[in-house]
Parts: C-alpha cells; structure tokens; sequence
C-alpha cells in the first residue's frame, strides 16, 4: 500500500491498524481468520501472520493467503516459543496506529475495525475492547455473548484495582475473566513505555499486560458492541490445570508492581488472588512430587490451615517414597549390612518463575 508524492516519490500510506494473528498448528482454519480481517470495511490496515513453529502446513496457509492480497504479512518463527512471543514479534513488525489482537481460530465481524478505531479515537483512550460472540468451533451453534452487559461498563476508564477484582479467579466459572478481552492497543502507548507480552507466562499473559498498561496510565474503555467472534474449541491452555503455575507467576509480578505503586488495597487485593491461585498450584505441585515448589506456595495464615498444608506434605512424601521404592517378595530382601542403591529422581517439568 503506497502514495504518490506531487514530486512522484512513493512512500508508504499511512496504516490505521496492524491486525496480530499468533498461529500455531492452524493449517485447517487460520486463513478463516485472516479472510475475516481482509474483509474489514476499513482497508488501510495490515494483516501480520506469525507461524510459531508449526509443522502442519500453517505456513503454507499463510503464504497463500499474502499471495492474494498484500496487506498480509507473514513471519516465521523457526520453533514454537509460544502466544506471547508471536504477538512480540507482530508488535515489532507492526506499523499501524492501532494493534488489533485476533486469535487464529476466531473471527472479526466486517465492520469490527471502522467501528472500533472511530469509537476508540473519539473517546482518545490507549486500550478499547468490545464484547464478545462466542459460537462452537465445530458447528457454528451461537452461544451467546462472552460477557453481560452489566459486565460492559462503558462510562469510564477502568480502574486497576476494578481490573483485578474482575479477573478474580471465582469469576472465571462465569467466563467473564478480564483477560479474556481482545482489545485494540494504541502502538505508540506500548512503545513509549515498553510493555510487550511476558513470553515465558502461556496463561494469563493478556490480563498481565493489561494490569501493567493501566498501571502505566492507559485508559481501558469497554463498549457493549459486540464484533469479535469467539469460536470455542477444546484443548486450549487456560482449562489446563498446569495453567495455575503461570497464573500464579503472573500475579507475584502483579505484586511487584502495585508495591512500586504504594497501592493498599490493590495490594491486599491481589494477595487474596494469589491465595486463591495458589490453593491449586500447591496441590498439583504435591501430586507432581515437587515438595518443595509446594511449599513455595503454602499461605498458612491460620492453625487450620497450617495442620493441612502439613497432612498434604506428609502424604505427598509418602506417596512419592512408596513411587520410588517398589515392593519386594521378602525372599528378595537383601542380608543385612548389604546396602540398595540410591533411587534416581524423575525429571519434573518446570515451573513458570514468578
């Protein structure tokens, strides 16, 4: 996309938004999202497609796709590093005003983009986020809207700690999280203070880099409208229960920030949502045999809940000591004075740094 000068140099037009498509192992379905952006009744946009390491023909999907229309722009990274790091990476390549965020299974509606840069331009706000439509991936069936209108308050910037209190992990049975928002991001707002998603967090990324957004100032509206089309499917890495790990680790850089923000009750805030989070990292973390880790994350502000973090721990250790030494006929017990060699650990996965 370029102009004409009257002294006949062509230079680049300028871009109203840069649409950030992540996708990996999306052979089957990521040209339906990169079709849905191209369709936008806006057209000075751009359409940046980062293959994160798929090795199922997604970026065969993408290039055909660049090869039909010009404003697509595919990148590759040669091994898969994850949401965060593709969207890092479109965010660098971005030139556009505004960085529209769409995951590679879900759609925009046609006018998703004129109404939201007009709305969000008006209002002069850094963060703009529309509600959602959810639909099942495999059928088409409408689910309804992602959030209530009530959850839509449209008057007023939010308020860090009313992000946190509705990003509280009670809220998520609803579907109603706050990071689950897929809003248009003013470039410049990222650019000037150096916010990027954080690519060793694969679950609550989004909400992390929201909290630190306003943290930093930016105005985050929300408009009941609703042009993004959420196509629900199974397997994705927020209903894994390994997701408690990064949330845990997202919320302790939370903590960070609202310290350096000598903020009280965002602090106690966002303490209780560490507690709640951590209750599930602390089991899974003993079922794994990672007592240590475990213990890392045991809140125990009362006897009660002390004596239980303690019956967990001991029965964890029992289990994990029975895995490694396995039952023998008594025939097979050595003589005494004879000593068994040392059981080897099992490898465990790693566990997201806070």
């Amino acid at each position: 996309m370029s102009d004409v000068d009257p002294s006949g140099r062509r230079h680049a037009a300028p871009i109203a938004a840069s649409v950030i498509i992540p996708a990996h192992q999306a052979a089957g379905f990521v040209h339906t999202a990169i079709l849905s952006a191209l369709a936008q009744t806006r057209k000075d946009i751009e359409v940046i497609v980062v293959d994160d390491g798929s090795s199922d023909g997604t970026w065969d999907a993408i290039v055909a796709c660049a090869g039909r229309d010009a404003r697509v722009v595919p990148l590759r990274q040669p091994r898969w590093e994850g949401p965060s790091a593709a969207r890092n990476a479109g965010i660098l390549r971005a030139r556009g005003r505004w960085l529209a965020l769409l995951d590679a299974d879900d759609l925009y509606l046609p006018n998703r983009l004129e109404h939201m840069i007009a709305a969000a331009e008006t209002l002069g706000v850094d963060l703009f986020a529309d509600n959602m439509l959810q639909v099942d991936f495999a059928t088409g069936e409408p689910l309804g809207k992602r959030f209530s209108d009530a959850a839509m308050n449209c008057g007023e910037p939010v308020r860090l700690i009313e992000a946190v209190r509705r990003d509280m992990p009670g809220r998520g049975a609803r579907g109603e999280l706050f990071g689950f928002f897929q809003p248009l991001i003013r470039r410049d707002f990222l650019l000037a203070h150096g916010i990027r998603y954080a690519e060793d967090i694969l679950v609550g990324e989004d909400f992390l880099l929201y909290f630190e957004c306003i943290a930093r100032g930016g105005r985050f509206h929300l408009t009941r409208a609703a042009h993004y089309v959420q196509r629900l499917r199974h397997g994705s890495h927020s209903g894994r229960r390994e997701a408690m790990l990064h949330l845990s680790a997202a919320n302790r850089r939370m903590l960070r920030v609202a310290a350096r923000l000598r903020d009280p009750e965002l602090t106690a805030l966002l303490r209780r949502r560490q507690r709640q989070i951590d209750i599930d990292c602390f089991t899974l973390l003993l079922e794994r045999g990672q007592v240590g880790a475990a213990l890392k994350r045991a809140h125990c502000g009362s006897p009660a809940r002390l004596l239980r973090h303690a019956r967990a721990v001991c029965g964890a250790v029992r289990r994990r000591f029975r895995a490694r030494v396995p039952a023998v006929p008594s025939a097979a017990i050595p003589a005494a004075g004879k000593a068994e060699p040392a059981a080897v650990p099992r490898p465990v996965s790693p566990v997201p740094q806070a």
